[in-house]
């Protein structure tokens, strides 16, 4: 057993990660690679969750491939400290980065200092999907979206704590499309943008994992849905496509490396990365982060950043 300390807002969770004790399957791979230790870079911190999901991925290469994996963590920019140094790096196969999907879609458009754009790097695939909500305490005098909509009609607006620039801009679409005003309150993170929801601070906030345990105690209710299906914590919440509103928030882990790795090379890295995901011990992981193994492949992978990063860079006006 390996153990992940994860940080969920404030609070440390210590979570036992349970490796699958056999391999379904070796990747494909060249003779005599990997030959040595396989780097995977992690754009977010130590006992983070995205740490948490590359320190399991990682275990699970290492017992289903026999291979030596070192989790090298480069925080800062998003993501970007990360990916600007993994662009550089030798297109050998050795080095893997991990990062969100705004890492590579949306941050060159926010910073135009972002020295990489989403073309920089080939897709392996993906390891999570995070299921974003719109959400607010129980006691407030709306339960649906079409009520909440309705009370920040009749107060002349409603406030909505948001982690980041891709919420944000989905409070602006979500305005827009109802013609409400609503204003996004920017936070140092889902964990505080959750504390002040909690604390009445604002009227909602956009939350991805870690409003599910206050919904599950009765202290939040979920009022939309704010990826492409409804999630499995909340089925009766409705999708804002549901209600004629073409927006989601992306939420993947994506693994990537520099341009011009051996065809070769990348299958095996794909296929390995494949057979981690749907490991047993992997799927346990993500059952108790309550959160969504998926793997959309290479190209899935590339798909959904390029369209991701076609509407951020439509939507910023760059």
């Amino acid at each position: 057993m390996n153990t992940a300390d994860i940080i969920l807002g404030t609070t440390v969770i210590g979570l036992s990660i349970a490796v699958s004790p056999l391999a379904t399957a070796a990747a494909t791979c060249p003779e005599g690679f990997p030959a040595k230790p396989v780097q995977m870079l992690v754009g977010y911190g130590a006992g983070g969750g995205t740490d948490a999901i590359a320190r399991a991925i990682a275990a699970e290469l290492e017992t289903q491939q026999g291979w030596t994996v070192i989790v090298d963590n480069k925080p800062g920019a998003g993501g970007g400290v990360m990916s600007a140094t993994l662009m550089n790096m030798k297109p050998d196969g050795y080095s893997v980065g991990v990062a969100a999907t705004g890492t590579v879609a949306l941050n060159p458009y926010e910073n135009s200092d972002t020295p990489y754009t989403y073309e920089s790097f080939d897709y392996l695939g993906t390891a999570m999907q995070i299921n974003y909500g719109l959400v607010s305490l129980v006691d407030r005098p709306y339960q649906t979206l079409d009520e909440f909509i309705a009370f920040a009609k009749d107060n002349n607006g409603a406030t909505i704590s948001v982690g980041g620039k891709s919420q944000e801009i989905l409070v602006d679409q979500l305005a827009k499309h109802y013609d409400v005003n609503l204003i996004a309150v920017p936070s140092k993170g889902a964990a505080d943008a959750l504390q002040s929801a909690l604390g009445g601070h604002v009227d909602a906030t956009t939350q991805g994992t870690q409003h599910v345990q206050q919904i599950k105690a009765g202290a939040m209710n979920q009022l939309a849905s704010l990826t492409d299906a409804r999630t499995p914590y909340a089925p009766d919440s409705p999708t804002l496509i549901e209600g004629g509103l073409d927006a989601t928030i992306e939420g993947q882990t994506i693994f990537m490396v520099p341009k011009g790795v051996d065809p070769a090379i990348k299958t095996c890295l794909e296929e390995a990365l494949d057979e981690a995901v749907n490991s047993d011990g992997y799927n346990e992981l993500m059952m108790r982060l309550e959160n969504e193994p998926l793997n959309l492949g290479p190209k899935g992978t590339t798909d959904k950043i390029a369209k991701s990063a076609q509407f951020y860079k439509a939507y910023l006006g760059k």
